[in-house]
């Protein structure tokens, strides 16, 4: 489990699906209105006030988001909203997501493998091929998806949905590598 201080307002715990239901819960099951829920929640907090030093409470207004990131590991966030508007009311809201993947269509194998070996913190990868050509599928952390779509396109073509691209590619496409492709190109072709 990592804990990130992004700011006085918002605190992140990145965790792999085992930490999570080491809790005894699953990113499926994550309901703000079911009770297990809040009770993993307030253990989450709990957990970031003992290592960290931060109290988080659920008293207030607060904003809870449950990111999927790649195939194993899950976001979750914890956002104060501002106590001065006029409603204090105490609210909460859990937003739950899944981290969409990154898509690009390569012509050349060689410029798919520059691309890939320049890539950072990609915890998923998928290889597929057609008619000659190959398509990356790519998760990574929020913070590189930015960098990584930089590369992506300086090599090959990025595709604007990678939702859509991954489902396609895993039924019109050959699949060359299911998982880490990444990791198994890098091995593969530089040795590292």
């Amino acid at each position: 489990m990592n804990i990130f201080l992004r700011n006085e307002f918002r605190t992140e715990v990145l965790m792999s699906d085992g930490e999570l239901e080491d809790y005894g819960i699953t990113y499926e099951e994550l309901d703000y209105k079911n009770a297990e829920t809040r009770c993993v929640l307030w253990k989450l907090l709990d957990e970031v006030k003992q290592k960290t030093g931060r109290s988080i409470g659920l008293s207030g207004k607060m904003l809870i988001e449950a990111v999927k990131e790649g195939k194993d590991s899950v976001r979750i966030c914890f956002t104060a909203l501002s106590p001065h508007e006029e409603d204090p009311e105490s609210i909460k809201q859990l937003i739950k997501s899944a981290n969409a993947p990154s898509a690009a269509d390569f012509t050349d194998f060689e410029h798919m493998l520059l691309a890939s070996s320049l890539l950072r913190n990609v915890s998923e990868s998928m290889l597929f091929e057609n008619g000659g050509s190959y398509r990356l599928i790519a998760y990574q952390d929020a913070k590189s998806k930015s960098r990584n779509l930089n590369i992506l396109s300086e090599f090959g073509e990025v595709m604007e949905d990678g939702r859509y691209f991954l489902a396609e590619s895993s039924e019109k496409h050959r699949c060359i590598i299911a998982s880490d492709a990444v990791g198994v190109l890098r091995t593969a072709f530089s040795g590292t």
